[in-house]
């Protein structure tokens, strides 16, 4: 499997893997954006999104891979959220530039697990960008960084990824929870396991309640008896969902 590194921006951790489509293609082909989970940490690389990266690409669309500063890795959440806008509007750039084929732009998906999720669907309401992805799919995502803070819940890794409490600066939690954006007027869909530990699957609940009552296009599927890390492993009735849903023409 081709696999070309691009740096999207000067810092360290930004940049991403591109796959093309594999086998031949005259093109445009459509593009899968991939942004890893891992709490948002530096402990954790965008290599838990390569598997997935690289199943997409032998199913012929290309995939961007993506990096980006983290906790411990030169970013809280100014970096990281300017970073994943910049890798998204990487693709009509750099990442065009390196395809061996043309990229159908308007043809583009974002998929996020975790906290990658909420980056993802954080991102799909950010309405300003110079690309426009057509879906956005969460897996097991974080879409609620707000209402613990707001019952007077602390919660470690959401405030290290602030580095200020909720009651310090509120708005700013609010403002990178997806459920306290809606709406946003793109397609969502979530997938979450009923038996996540790490992200009570209540979480994607709550968020398509929320958009849906707020007109939002959303959809959302509970996969019985399968974990938060079942998006990992292509065993899984979440991988495949997930691969569907991405590999949709229909979309």
């Amino acid at each position: 499997m081709t696999r070309t590194r691009i740096e999207y921006g000067p810092e360290p951790q930004q940049f991403g893997h591109f796959y093309p489509p594999e086998g031949t293609s005259e093109g445009p082909v459509p593009v899968v954006m991939v942004l890893h989970g891992g709490f948002w940490s530096g402990e954790y690389h965008l290599n838990l999104g390569t598997p997935l990266s690289v199943d997409l690409a032998r199913s012929g669309v290309a995939v961007w891979n993506v990096e980006y500063r983290r906790i411990g890795e030169g970013g809280l959440w100014p970096e990281m959220s300017a970073d994943v806008v910049a890798a998204l509007e990487a693709i009509a750039g750099p990442v065009a530039d390196a395809s061996p084929v043309p990229l159908d732009l308007d043809r583009v998906r974002v998929v996020g697990h975790s906290a990658g999720g909420q980056l993802a669907i954080w991102l799909a309401g950010q309405s300003d960008t110079a690309v426009r992805p057509e879906l956005f799919v969460s897996q097991a995502g974080a879409l609620d960084l707000a209402s613990a803070g707001e019952r007077g819940r602390r919660i470690s890794y959401i405030e290290d990824l602030f580095g200020v409490t909720y009651g310090e600066d509120p708005d700013l939690y609010r403002s990178a929870s997806p459920l306290h954006r809606v709406p946003i007027g793109v397609p969502v869909v979530c997938i979450h396991g009923t038996e996540d530990a790490q992200v009570p699957a209540k979480i994607a609940s709550r968020y398509h309640d929320a958009a849906r009552a707020a007109g939002d296009p959303v959809a959302l599927h509970l996969i019985d008896g399968e974990d938060h890390f079942a998006f990992l492993d292509p065993a899984t009735r979440s991988w495949k969902l997930s691969r569907e849903l991405l590999l949709d023409s229909q979309i």
